[in-house]
């Protein structure tokens, strides 16, 4: 006879989780409030006009001044991407495993999701139509140089972040949101440091991996919250080293430079006429298409999202380039 422990374990069924589980997981919480308009055709054309004059105070029978819009010549135009990604699936994986325990396409599903979202937050800021037709043009060639503001490598100040959010003045500058990196959030919070004063935040509700909800503090900045996009500057600021938690393999694949030692804290408004996303009218968010190999027992699902950004007023984004973390060599 077994002992009872070996029986015990013999009668005993490991359980696997139902999903693959990603370990060095981005974060990209801008996600969550981003809006997205459907455009019934294949671009996206808005036109701007420059500044406006005022109308005048007139007597009586005097001549009213003419002050006729004229658009910007060219308009400007907004068109769409296709992100991509596929992965392959066993007929027999698919036939034996997924009635034990996992659906095999259903577990790969979700992280190729996952992966459509990784690129277009990169392609959010540093997107590039001039150096590759087949992206969208990201927040970089989008804003208006005169509402860049450079620090060219130095710390972070409070009037940095008051000049750069004072030049958002579309929706009359209200409902601005900020978004940055991991660095940026630490800049932020060293400005106010080296003040001696404490960074202004906000309770807002957020769901647990439980199902449960909470409320956290989330950091702000004369009523703009922060959000953390860490894929354009995914490195940490210490001994120019990249962070323990991302493999080094994986940084150069993402973004194919030098850890850097700075970062852009951007400031938009959100919503039509601002900055939002664009996707086709009729096609769904994430497409997703299936083909059979022809010489194997083989599944290959391709999933694809159609989508791009699109920026109305120009006033409606600003941008520090290059801040810096006190101390950060």
């Amino acid at each position: 006879m077994q002992p009872i422990g070996a029986n015990a374990q013999l009668l005993s069924n490991d359980v696997l989780a139902k999903w693959l589980i990603e370990d060095f997981p981005f974060r990209i919480q801008l996600s969550s409030i981003f809006p997205f308009l459907s455009v019934s055709g294949h671009s996206l054309r808005y036109a701007t006009t420059g500044p406006l004059i005022p109308g005048a105070a007139i007597g009586q029978n005097d001549t009213i001044p003419e002050d006729t819009k004229q658009p910007a010549d060219p308009n400007r135009v907004h068109r769409f991407a296709e992100i991509a990604t596929h992965f392959r699936v066993s007929y027999k994986a698919q036939d034996i495993f997924s009635s034990n325990v996992n659906d095999q396409v259903a577990v790969q599903m979700a992280l190729a999701v996952r992966e459509l979202l990784y690129r277009f937050w990169i392609l959010f800021e540093r997107g590039d139509t001039s150096t590759n037709p087949e992206e969208f043009d990201g927040l970089l060639r989008l804003v208006n140089p005169d509402n860049t503001i450079d620090l060219q490598g130095r710390a972070l100040t409070l009037e940095d972040l008051d000049s750069a959010k004072e030049l958002v003045r579309a929706n009359d500058g209200r409902c601005i949101v900020i978004f940055t990196s991991s660095i940026g959030k630490r800049a932020i919070n060293a400005s106010h440091y080296v003040r001696g004063l404490r960074p202004a935040s906000e309770e807002m509700e957020f769901t647990c991996p439980d199902g449960t909800t909470k409320f956290e503090h989330v950091l702000k900045f004369d009523g703009a919250p922060v959000y953390i996009n860490d894929l354009n500057q995914i490195f940490e600021c210490s001994h120019n080293q990249v962070g323990a938690a991302i493999p080094p393999e994986r940084v150069l694949a993402l973004n194919g430079t030098e850890p850097p030692l700075a970062t852009n804290i951007w400031f938009f408004s959100l919503g039509p006429g601002s900055l939002h996303g664009i996707k086709p009218e009729k096609a769904q968010s994430i497409i997703t298409r299936s083909t059979i190999l022809a010489d194997a027992s083989t599944l290959v699902y391709h999933l694809a999202m159609p989508v791009g950004i699109a920026l109305g007023s120009s006033a409606a984004l600003s941008v520090i380039r290059h801040a810096t973390i006190p101390g950060c060599r």
